[in-house]
């Protein structure tokens, strides 16, 4: 009870005094070390002096009082004392239950927190680090990053620490670590921990797993990417106007954003494709999915566009959400795959698609002309079809095919279904990449007879042009065959040596390219337009021309008979001309001799000159000296 007493009282005066726990037991020691010298000395005083009873009676009361006091200090410190521990008791109670709530607190929240100390030792680890640490709390503590994590990962924590210790103050950054179900990473808020002198003495983390949310992040950005990136039209829209466009939809259709965005969309469709795009809304507005609907779209430039439309409705927002591709070229190149179609199944000419063995596609004139059916035609190689004799060159073909040579009017026979032969004019090539070979082939088994016939005429006619030639050889005339044209295409070696040139030359039809022409007087010159191959051209035979030829260059004269025949044709059209050409030079000079002879005799039997008349032996002369008279 009195412990009590004194405990209140002192605690009260403490309180009201603000006296230490410290000052307090150094006061109750040194009042008590007082008491107990001066309760000494007034007992050595007694022992030893003489003094009267009555004063030994107060000293013994005396020291009666100072013992009694030093028990009531011993009391009081002993309450102080026990005050004290009662206090500690009380606080490392309360510290203890705020330890066990702060570790209750740490252990369950979903974010590692950990504090280490300024060498890099673990202090504290919550259960949300030990399980990522897949290790326990005892384990963990005194261990460092290094201990702990890979050199590079632990290098980089142990950086953050010592950046937040020189800054004194918290940092963020963001930590990636290997968990049993892949990659995390974590954003760790580092802050320092200070003693009662302002020192850092350890670092907090408190980290937060940001995985989802940087993957939310990450899809966000890649969808913002795949929309801007996208070489389709993105748009969003409401049931009248774009809401958002990606710059795809601007590039394609060449207007700006916001002449897009500030028009409604069915004022850029095409006025026949209005009626079918409101249907198509009114689908959309009941909640149905557009998949392939096909419309045509204004160009700022005034064409139009085919664009193919996939778009799905949010019921909750009522947002459509489209994607559309321009069809425009896949449109025109379906139409000209179709028309092709058209042509390879109209072609009268074989068109075959094949590899180096089978067929893989032909026309119907490929049944048309061979007899197979189709399927017939792909059953069986075509090598199995191939005339015997065509065989090597069609191997010889295949190879060239295979080296990407083209093969231009290639000929060759193959069997038809009634076992007969047909020929076939093929061209084609293959291509590198599907190494398959398109072929065209027409069937000319007719122009080869043709051919044949003709080749047979022309044996017939060249066997005739070399009779005709020999009889021609052996005429004494000169003879010139020239066509239409003027040109010559048939000259005999009498021909040729009149015109002076060798056998092989090219003779000359026109004859004022080389001569001098003149009537038989010698004096008058003949004509061009008169001469028998003038008139054969215009269809007029002529008969025993007489010409005098004379070339200037050697000076010689020739006198020659021609005759001219035209050649026509079944319909009396003039296609060539003959001449024959017949030299009298020597007869005239052998006339004119004998005429000389005739006068000389004449005159030796007595006949007289008449007058005016020329004199034989003069005239023969000249001819002889080969000088025309002046």
């Amino acid at each position: 009870m009195v412990f009590t007493v004194c405990r209140q009282i002192f605690e009260h005066s403490s309180d009201t005094m603000n006296i230490s726990f410290e000052n307090k037991l150094r006061l109750g020691f040194i009042g008590n070390l007082l008491i107990v010298a001066l309760s000494g000395s007034v007992f050595i005083y007694r022992t030893r002096a003489k003094v009267d009873p009555s004063i030994i009676d107060m000293l013994d009361l005396t020291i009666l009082f100072l013992i009694g006091i030093s028990l009531v200090l011993l009391v009081v410190v002993y309450v102080i004392i026990r005050s004290q521990f009662d206090a500690k008791k009380r606080s490392q109670q309360e510290l203890l239950e705020n330890k066990l709530l702060l570790q209750s607190i740490l252990d369950n929240t979903n974010s590692p927190i950990s504090i280490k100390e300024l060498n890099g030792e673990y202090l504290l680890v919550n259960h949300e680090c030990e399980r990522i640490l897949k290790l326990p709390a005892n384990e963990v503590k005194g261990k460092t990053d290094h201990d702990l994590f890979p050199k590079e990962i632990a290098d980089v924590i142990r950086g953050a620490d010592l950046d937040v210790v020189k800054a004194s103050k918290e940092l963020s950054i963001e930590e990636h670590y290997t968990l049993d179900d892949g990659e995390h990473t974590f954003l760790s808020v580092k802050f320092p921990l200070f003693n009662k002198n302002g020192r850092v003495y350890a670092v907090g983390s408190i980290s937060t797993d940001i995985t989802s949310l940087k993957k939310e992040q990450q899809t966000l950005k890649d969808g913002e990417n795949f929309f801007k990136y996208s070489m389709d039209i993105l748009v969003i829209a409401s049931d009248a106007a774009f809401i958002k466009v990606n710059p795809a939809t601007m590039l394609i259709l060449g207007y700006t954003e916001e002449e897009l965005l500030g028009r409604p969309f069915l004022s850029f469709v095409h006025p026949e494709d209005v009626d079918v795009t409101l249907a198509e809304v009114a689908k959309l507005q009941k909640g149905l999915t557009t998949i392939s609907f096909e419309n045509r779209y204004l160009c700022k430039d005034g064409s139009y566009k085919w664009l193919n439309w996939n778009t799905y409705p949010d019921t909750d927002t009522g947002l459509l959400y489209a994607t559309a591709r321009d069809i425009t070229k896949a449109k025109s190149d379906r139409e000209m795959l179709l028309m092709a179609d058209r042509f390879f199944k109209m072609s009268f000419e074989m068109l075959i698609v094949a590899n180096t063995k089978y067929f893989l596609k032909v026309n119907d004139a490929f049944t048309r002309i061979l007899g197979y059916e189709q399927r017939e035609a792909f059953s069986m190689p075509f090598m199995d079809i191939v005339h015997p004799d065509d065989l090597a060159k069609t191997v010889e073909a295949i190879e060239k095919l295979k080296q990407g040579q083209a093969v231009i009017n290639y000929r060759l026979r193959l069997r038809c279904k009634d076992n007969s032969y047909k020929w076939l004019e093929v061209s084609g090539s293959i291509d590198k990449e599907s190494k398959l070979v398109y072929a065209v082939a027409r069937d000319i088994t007719e122009q080869v007879k043709l051919e044949n016939g003709r080749q047979i005429a022309i044996n017939e006619l060249m066997a005739n042009e070399e009779k005709l030639e020999l009889i021609l050889e052996n005429i004494n005339e000169g003879v010139i065959v020239t066509d239409d044209k003027r040109e010559v295409i048939l000259a005999n070696y009498v021909a040729n040596e009149m015109f002076g040139i060798q056998n092989n030359d090219k003779i000359t039809a026109n004859l004022t390219d080389r001569f001098e022409l003149y009537f038989p007087d010698e004096k008058s010159i003949f004509p061009s337009q008169l001469l028998p191959l003038e008139k054969a051209l215009n269809g007029e035979p002529t008969n025993d021309v007489d010409i005098v030829l004379w070339d200037p260059e050697q000076e010689e004269k020739r006198r020659v008979l021609m005759s001219g025949r035209p050649l026509v044709d079944p319909q009396n059209k003039v296609v060539a001309a003959v001449v024959t050409v017949k030299d009298i030079s020597r007869y005239k000079q052998l006339e004119e001799e004998l005429q000389v002879t005739e006068q000389k005799y004449r005159r030796l039997i007595g006949f007289k000159k008449d007058q005016g008349e020329e004199v034989p032996e003069a005239r023969l002369a000249s001819r002889v000296n080969g000088k025309l008279p002046q």
